[in-house]
């Protein structure tokens, strides 16, 4: 078995982000799914943990999803804003839901706050904090970055995107010298952002005001969630420090503080209520 055996797909949602980063406001009362069914997923925790997302004119489906990624999905926010229970992270749900007539597809994360509140009796408050992160900026040479050339495939697997839609699936791959490999095809900064957090010891803010698709593929050295060393693998060159990968692209990574708008649960029932 080789490092790139290990091969794990990412199909949890990525979430756009700002400093200070804010939350929308709670959602009118007509922005509301006309019905929605709520069931819970297969709990063995063999099957591998696939969080999806589909959506059309009538109808939106979210597939093995946890509290954790309505509420990041709802809200348009990062995990380290989420202030809640350890248990938002483990029961999962399938969620059907019909979207009313002559509404857009800009207004789901709206409707599944409502959701939320109406099912799952969530009551949120928020706060400000100052945290560690690390800021990604546009270098002074520019940006390099390849418009991505993919075409909208539907039929293809996709992932809760950060403005709540659906969009395209990321990958990562432990790679020799304890690194990580990132492969994100028509992917976003910000959504590019999300990935790298997970594997460094500060969560990435995005503050290059990029917007558009870009394919990415990128290593380094992993600060946290460090791949394991199989017994009799070959000594490999160290993986680059994430500071030194971006430049790639001509970004610039910065350790600092800032101030961050944090999402407080003060209320979340577990089960939600009847269909």
């Amino acid at each position: 078995m080789t490092f790139f055996d290990i091969l794990q797909t990412l199909v949890l949602g990525l979430f756009t982000v700002a400093v200070p980063i804010a939350f929308s406001q709670q959602p009118p009362d007509e922005l509301r799914f006309e019905v929605a069914s709520i069931k819970p997923s297969d709990p063995n925790p063999d099957n591998p943990m696939f969080v999806g997302m589909s959506a059309d004119g009538a109808m939106v489906k979210y597939t093995n999803i946890t509290l954790l990624d309505c509420i990041r999905g709802a809200y348009r926010v990062r995990d380290f804003q989420i202030v809640g229970p350890d248990w938002i992270t483990k029961a999962c749900f399938e969620i059907t839901a019909k979207l009313p007539v002559r509404s857009s597809a800009d207004q789901i994360p709206e409707m599944l706050q409502a959701l939320l509140t109406e099912r799952f009796k969530l009551e949120i408050r928020r706060e400000m904090k100052t945290e560690n992160v690390y800021a990604l900026e546009v270098g002074n040479g520019g940006a390099r970055l390849k418009p991505t050339e993919r075409k909208k495939e539907t039929n293809s697997p996709q992932a809760l995107g950060p403005d709540g839609k659906p969009k395209p699936m990321m990958m990562f791959a432990f790679a020799p010298g304890g690194g990580v490999t990132i492969t994100a095809p028509s992917a976003s900064v910000e959504n590019l952002v999300w990935l790298m957090s997970r594997f460094t010891a500060r969560p990435m803010v995005d503050l290059t005001g990029i917007k558009g698709q870009y394919d990415f593929r990128l290593t380094f050295a992993a600060e946290t969630n460090v791949p394991p060393v199989l017994d009799g693998a070959p000594p490999a060159e160290p993986a680059p420090s994430v500071f030194d990968a971006v430049k790639q692209y001509g970004f610039h990574l910065e350790a600092r503080n800032a101030p961050i708008e944090r999402l407080i649960i003060t209320h979340l029932e577990r089960t939600p209520t009847e269909n």
